[in-house]
Order: structure tokens, then sequence, then C-alpha cells
């Protein structure tokens, strides 16, 4: 069976199986948001894909994505579901801009937000915070 979009349920973040630590406190912030536009990839036996775009303001949204492991092994499939649903997405919230946070160290990603359209505006220094306590002062 082919794998089908449908709208995000928040038991999807809770059932994807990422190669990466995914924290509980990560995936209860997702679904705390209601002012989102969410969808997962999803076949029969798992989840694939969740993703989105959180309206910031009138016009904006920012855009994130989870990826299972599964979604790893169908890079076209999952890239031009990507695609398709966030065009979706800009067009039913009348948006004339979405951006997204990627790892600089993660080079499959920011090749992935590339190919998607997004460009490189710069970089937040100290995002996402460290598991650790925050530095007593601010880092030059």
């Amino acid at each position: 069976m082919m794998p089908r979009v449908i709208p995000l349920h928040q038991d999807h973040l809770y059932e994807i199986q990422t190669n990466f630590e995914f924290p509980e406190t990560a995936k209860d912030a997702i679904v705390a948001s209601a002012d989102a536009d969410s969808f997962t990839l999803c076949d029969e036996d798992s989840v694939i894909m969740c993703g989105g775009v959180h309206k910031m303001w009138t016009g904006v949204g920012e855009a994130w994505l989870v990826l299972s492991g599964r979604a790893y092994e169908m890079p076209i499939t999952v890239a031009r579901c990507t695609q398709k649903v966030f065009q979706t997405i800009i067009e039913n919230n009348n948006l004339w801009r979405i951006q997204a946070s990627v790892h600089t160290g993660d080079e499959q990603s920011i090749r992935f937000a590339e190919w998607l359209g997004f460009e490189n505006e710069g970089m937040m220094k100290m995002f996402p915070p460290p598991h650790s306590a925050p530095p007593t002062s601010p880092r030059p």
C-alpha cells in the first residue's frame, strides 16, 4: 500500500520511531500548539513522518518535520509529499513566508531544506538549548 497523507493526530507524535532522541517535552510542545496546520505521512504499519507549519503571525509560519527511520528508506516519496503539503499549507493560509530551523551539523537536512526552497539566512547560536543547564552569560 502506498503511503498516504492524513491530518496529524497527537498520537502520531508518540508513535513515530525516530533515529534520534525525540524527548517527550518536544512531543508535548508540538501537540500543545493550537495554531498549526499539520499532517502525517503513514502506511498501514507505521507513522513515516509528521510535519506542518505553525502560524507565527499574519503571512508567516514556521515549518517543522519529524522523520521516522523508515522515511530515510523512501526519500523521493517523503520529499514529494513534503513539497506538496507545504505548498497546500502556504496556499490555504495565505502565507508569503515559511521558515525552518535546521541543525547546522545535519548536511542531509540542510540539502533537503534547500531542495524545498529554503535559504540559509543565518545561524541561531544556542538553538536549540543544550540538555545541560543554561549558561550563566551569553556567548559572544
